[in-house]
This record gives C-alpha cells, structure tokens and sequence, in this order.
C-alpha cells in the first residue's frame, strides 16, 4: 500500500488547482452544486462550493490522484448537501408518495398525513437498484451526473445541459447506463428463480 501522499493530492495543491480554475470549469462547478441542491440537496449551491472549499483546505477531503478534479469536488458536494449542519434546524426531511421533500416543521404533520404508504415496497426496489447503479458509476462523473439529472425528472437538452455533454455522448451514456440496468434486472430474476 502506498503512502498516503502517493495516493491524495495535498490540501495545498487541491487549494491552487481550486484558486485556477478557468471560467469554464467554474461554470461547471457552478452547474454541478445547482443540480445537486435541487436534487434533492437543502445546502443552496454557493454554501456547496464554500463548505467543499474549506473542508479540502482543512484537509478533512482529500483529493485522490485518479479521480479528476471537478469529479472530486462534485463528489464532495454531494455528499455535503444532505449534510445535517447545513441544514436549518426547522427544516425536516418527510417521505411522501411523490418522493423525498422537505418542509417547515410546522407544516410537517399536514404533509406527513397526506402520504399513502402503498407504494413503500415499490420505492424501496426502487431506491435499492438506484442505489446499486450509483455504487457501480461512483467516480464516473458523468455518469453520476445522468443518475442525478435521472432522479430529478429532466429529459433531452435539460438532461444534456446537466450532464454537460452532447446528443451523441448522452446517448453513449444512456447505453452504459440502460446495460448494467438489464444486468441487475438478470441478476433479481436469477435470485428469485426466474427465467
């Protein structure tokens, strides 16, 4: 096993890459701390990038060498935005039939009512093989950002402009993606004794 410097970036050098980042990659960034907050996230986009900022320089998130850069940060980010000391504390996560949403705890028993728990068994196979393609894309940037722009409803050039990419890579991307879907599908039906 290598030593930890062999493996990470220093806080340092993730700080300079961080402080040279050209327009374009700030842009981006920019777009993947918006996509993350409205996915789901409660942390607004500029607290994303501040909070990434500072927990790289603290050296609390350590850049790995194989992964690239905005990847990384964005992977922070993510993991940032459900974040408990983000989030106000009036603020609570409810499960309604729609999906996840957050409300003012005021309001939470109203909401918490209104939900039909019918279709919990179906949100959980659900959740189960979104959560498998997200641990098998992990670092795969673009691919993270389609699960992403996936859960969130968008489709053709809002779901392009997420992802960052064109018609052509898009559609490259679906392909990977929709393959290790019928995998997982082969392997649930291989488990429960179908053909």
């Amino acid at each position: 096993m290598g030593q930890p410097d062999e493996e990470y970036y220093s806080p340092e050098e993730a700080l300079v890459v961080f402080r040279n980042l050209s327009e374009v990659e700030l842009d981006k960034l920019g777009r993947i701390a918006s996509f993350i907050a409205s996915s789901g996230g409660y942390a607004p986009p500029q607290e994303l990038i501040n909070e990434a900022f500072i927990r790289i320089a603290e050296g609390k998130r350590k850049w790995p060498r194989n992964i690239a850069f905005l990847s990384f940060v964005g992977g922070v980010m993510k993991s940032l935005a459900t974040d408990g000391k983000l989030i106000p504390e009036e603020r609570k996560l409810v499960r309604l039939k729609q999906g996840l949403t957050i409300v003012n705890s005021e309001d939470l028993m109203t909401v918490a009512a209104n939900d039909d728990s019918a279709d919990l068994a179906k949100k959980e196979r659900l959740e189960s093989a979104m959560s498998k393609l997200q641990a098998h894309f992990a670092g795969d940037g673009e691919m993270e950002m389609l699960l992403m722009g996936i859960e969130d409803g968008l489709r053709g050039k809002e779901l392009q402009d997420a992802v960052g990419v064109d018609v052509k890579r898009l559609e490259a991307l679906r392909t990977r993606m929709n393959r290790h879907i019928e995998k997982l599908a082969n392997e649930s039906w291989a488990t429960e004794g179908r053909p």
